[in-house]
């Protein structure tokens, strides 16, 4: 006897065929702000700027359209406004599985994707989000409009509308079904975590920039990346030990602090760890709230309501750091290294620069001989957090691979925070920074040591060392020009060897332009 679901269907038999794409009908406008995202997203993260398209009818799903699209979709989705394009956005399905709801002739049922298809589906919604990464094209109805979308598109310094294959197909939209639109059944509304992964997206973005620093920054990055695919040992920072947490539960990592008469550096690093990671969850409660206020003053406030609750040893300290933050709010009353000078440790050196600076491109550009690694690590969580990946500009998108690595973890950690127990299958391999593609310098052979010996020669560091080894013969000095000379028999074997020491040390402080960056990763490519 053939079990029935909740809507009193029968059990599917197995699937006719394999679905390995879905069309989602939308708008341009729409689809620019979601590969800004890097998420197709339900119209809860598009923080008004969303235009009326087929996301908004079941909150929560996309819906995906098999083989042919609804017409009446197409004139939903941009009849909000008359310079709205449709769009149709070709999405890969075959890294999904789990729990779907499928609309077919007979009414719209829940089944399991994609072990129940019967192959009589038309629509197909899937929780979201989904990651870009997925999209395998963007279909216009005709080139002008293709030319329209891309021009549009340039407006934005955080569209990568050029990544994705883009193409017309007249007739994609010419028979185009008279499916009803809204259809009269679906799934309900749920909850779609949002905010945390975008912001978690940009932190990624931001450890891999600032992932040349050194072998903290490198493991910064890798538990940024894959949280539990790593060794199981903490990282060595106590604060940057609560990336994996953070990561895998998106939710900001506790620290309880010991009594009175704990050991004094013991209690300040705890302190540390509560003050930056409570930090970071008033920024995930304004990014919530839509971005209202300064994330500035936020952070402030939290710090001055938090201090009087610390040990009565550190709370000095942390009113002097609440003095200061609050004179950056203003006209500052000191120079950058005065205000370094006043505060060593590397959560208040992180947040000075948080309000000293104003978005990721703007960190990325200073630089400061007394900033140590620790503070630029933890500063370039803020940043991340604060900008997220929606603003997380193109030219800091540049790395290959890193867009789609961060897109599908971000949409996969949305999932795991919501219990969806969709599996979006394996993700992407995450970007490396230069520093770990390099490896250590012991021994360097072949690719490695020819990136750095690429690098240090463009950047015109003084890591190269030569020797000139000579065979047998007479030699005679002269100098000719200013120059010296040696004339001799044959030809000289010349060796140049890179100190790794010192070329680590220039590749530390290097903001590298990434066209320079790209052609070194080049050479690492199989």
């Amino acid at each position: 006897m053939a079990i029935k679901d909740l809507f009193g269907h029968e059990d599917a038999p197995a699937p006719t065929k394999q679905l390995d794409s879905g069309l989602l009908v939308t708008n341009h406008l729409n689809l620019l702000y979601m590969l800004s995202a890097g998420l197709l997203m339900p119209p809860a993260g598009f923080g008004g700027k969303y235009y009326q398209d087929t996301l908004g009818s079941f909150p929560g799903w996309i819906p995906l359209f098999v083989e042919k699209v609804s017409r009446r979709a197409i004139n939903f989705s941009t009849r909000e406004a008359g310079h709205l394009k449709p769009v149709l956005v070709e999405v890969a399905l075959g890294g999904l599985s789990g729990q779907v709801f499928a609309y077919r002739e007979d009414g719209t049922r829940e089944l399991r994707f994609p072990e129940q298809l019967h192959g009589a589906e038309r629509v197909i919604f899937v929780p979201a989000p989904l990651p870009t990464s997925w999209i395998k094209s963007i279909v216009y109805p005709s080139p002008d409009d293709k030319r329209f979308c891309e021009a549009d598109a340039k407006d934005f310094g955080n569209v990568p509308i050029g990544d994705f294959k883009g193409r017309s197909n007249k007739t994609l939209f010419r028979k185009a079904t008279d499916i009803p639109w809204p259809l009269p059944d679906g799934p309900a509304e749920h909850e779609t975590p949002l905010q945390t992964p975008l912001a978690a997206g940009g932190a990624m973005g931001m450890l891999l920039h600032f992932g040349n620093q050194g072998g903290l920054a490198v493991e910064s990055c890798q538990r940024a990346f894959d949280p539990g695919e790593v060794p199981a040992e903490p990282l060595a920072d106590p604060i940057l030990a609560g990336i994996p947490e953070w990561m895998e539960t998106g939710k900001p990592p506790s620290s309880s602090v010991a009594d009175d008469g704990g050991d004094r550096a013991d209690i300040r690093n705890a302190t540390q760890k509560r003050l930056f990671w409570g930090a970071i969850g008033k920024l995930l409660d304004w990014r919530q709230r839509g971005g209202v206020g300064g994330a500035e003053d936020g952070l402030l406030d939290f710090l001055v309501a938090t201090t009087a609750t610390l040990d009565s040893r550190l709370q000095a300290g942390t009113r002097k750091l609440c003095d200061t933050l609050s004179s950056l709010t203003g006209l500052a009353d000191a120079t950058a290294s005065e205000l370094f000078e006043r505060h060593p440790t590397p959560m208040a050196r992180a947040m000075i620069l948080f309000c000293l600076r104003r978005d990721c491109a703007d960190l990325l550009d200073f630089s400061h001989d007394m900033l140590r690694e620790p503070d630029w690590l933890l500063a370039a969580v803020l940043f991340g957090v604060r900008d997220g990946w929606l603003r997380f500009p193109l030219r800091l998108r540049a790395v290959p691979g890193l867009s789609d690595a961060v897109s599908h973890r971000m949409a996969r950690m949305s999932h795991r925070i919501a219990g969806t127990e969709l599996d979006l299958g394996d993700p992407p391999a995450r970007a490396r920074p230069l520093r770990e593609l390099l490896g250590d310098g012991s021994g360097w052979r072949g690719s490695g040591e020819s990136a750095a010996l690429a690098l240090a020669r463009k950047q015109k560091w003084d890591c190269i060392d030569t020797r000139i080894s000579l065979g047998r013969g007479e030699y005679r000095l002269f100098v000719k020009g200013g120059s010296a000379h040696i004339d001799m028999p044959g030809e000289p074997k010349v060796t140049l060897r890179i100190d790794p020491a010192k070329f680590f040390h220039h590749l530390a402080k290097a903001r590298l332009e990434s066209k320079i960056e790209l052609k070194v990763r080049q050479r690492f490519r199989a």
